[in-house]
């Protein structure tokens, strides 16, 4: 009898206690809203849910239930930085909303300015369960919003705009596209036995690019970066061929002036495709984006025109080359960058180099040197490459021999250009 009575006492136990119904719900958007402030940086985050009159949210599910409270974190680059963000409910009507904080103002400032940053972005690391009251007050479903869905609809929202986008083109693209280039050419000879291939590539980028974000303001995290700069022939007797790798390159970025600009210092190895003529090399430089000069554009066209640019430069090298006595000199040197839109679907690049060698081993008249290359390219639709026509002339900087080509080829568009809209 006793536990007769025990089974029907718990038959009895209302139904707001029993178990609740779990349900998987689709929001129908999410708002997101940055607060700066002198003391604290927030994030509001509103899901926006289809909701009856007589729903109600449980706010205190998740003040009872600490573990259910969402987890927020802070993704690079698809990389995730493990900063330590706290997050509190907020009362938001139809909507169940949260305050998103402990953001550093560095990492904060790039969420506002993703004209020049929309790389960052945060995420929520689990599903959202949401508890609703039933009409007799009673906390009676839960209600399961995917982690994916809310990311998605996070990066919708955080998504660069078109005229964000043109922005950011025109005003910091070439620190970039002139950094990160692929061009492949045939030399061609009277016969196939001289003709000669030509492979030009240069590549930078961070080895760890959680570092562009800090948890702490204190802690100051530097991004690393890599260097590859090449150009290769089937030739290997070509004068212009160099092979240049910089495993450690510290930038300091500053784009809020008039005039934003890139401190480089980078440590590598430059050589000439046949490793005889060698060095290792200590380069510090500045790179500058300055005002257009030419425009070769159409109203119709109405092509993004990107800036020049400049770079100015002094580099430190232990000269170890075949055939000689190794000696410790260094050089001088500026490089300019231009992309030039030409009507519709062309484009004219202009690359050039000078460079004054302070040794007399390798500069023994005393001369300022140089070598520069031009490339005509016509958009070939839908493949995001340019048919390319490319002329290189000049002395190389790593073992000063004169040297020219035609090559006829593919430039690959990493630009990968739309058109401007009209304003």
């Amino acid at each position: 009898m006793k536990y007769l009575f025990l089974f029907i006492t718990l038959l009895m136990i209302p139904s707001g206690l029993s178990a609740q119904t779990e349900t998987v719900a689709v929001p129908k958007g999410i708002s997101l809203t940055f607060n700066k402030g002198e003391g604290e940086n927030a994030v509001y985050l509103d899901i926006q849910l289809e909701m009856k009159e007589s729903d109600a949210i449980n706010f205190d599910y998740w003040l009872n239930n600490p573990s259910e409270m969402p987890v927020f974190s802070l993704q690079y680059a698809d990389q995730k930085l493990d900063c330590p963000l706290t997050v509190k409910r907020q009362l938001s009507g139809n909507a169940v909303g949260f305050k998103i904080t402990g953001f550093t103002p560095s990492t904060f400032d790039r969420f506002l300015n993703k004209d020049h940053d929309n790389q960052i972005t945060i995420r929520v690391d689990k599903d959202v369960r949401i508890n609703l009251f039933d009409e007799r007050g009673n906390p009676s479903r839960i209600w399961i919003i995917k982690a994916d869905i809310i990311n998605t609809l996070i990066n919708e929202e955080l998504k660069i705009t078109e005229d964000e986008r043109t922005d950011f083109l025109t005003s910091l693209n070439n620190f970039y596209y002139h950094e990160n280039k692929v061009d492949f050419g045939v030399n061609p000879g009277r016969d196939s036995i001289k003709t000669n291939y030509i492979l030009s590539l240069r590549f930078q980028n961070a080895y760890n690019r959680k570092r562009f974000l800090s948890c702490n303001e204190n802690t100051k995290r530097m991004p690393v970066y890599w260097n590859l700069d090449a150009r290769l022939s089937t030739n290997f007797k070509d004068s212009l061929n160099y092979i240049k790798i910089y495993p450690a390159n510290f930038l300091f970025e500053n784009f809020s002036g008039k005039l934003p600009y890139q401190l480089s210092v980078k440590l590598g190895n430059e050589s000439d495709q046949s490793f005889i003529n060698k060095r290792v090399a200590a380069d510090a430089s500045v790179n500058m984006i300055v005002p257009n000069l030419i425009n070769l554009t159409t109203a119709e066209s109405n092509r993004l025109r990107l800036k020049p640019v400049i770079t100015a430069g002094i580099k430190g090298y232990y000269d170890y080359s075949n055939d000689i006595t190794s000696f410790t000199s260094g050089m001088a040197h500026i490089d300019g960058y231009y992309y030039i839109p030409v009507f519709n679907n062309y484009a004219i690049i202009v690359e050039a180099t000078s460079f004054y060698d302070f040794s007399k081993e390798r500069n023994p008249s005393g001369k300022i040197q140089g070598n520069y290359s031009i490339t005509l390219g016509a958009e070939i639709p839908k493949t995001g490459f340019k048919a390319m026509f490319k002329y290189t002339d000049g002395k190389s900087d790593i073992n000063f021999r004169q040297g020219s080509i035609i090559s006829i080829g593919l430039l690959m568009d990493f630009f990968q250009e739309k058109k401007n809209k009209p304003k």
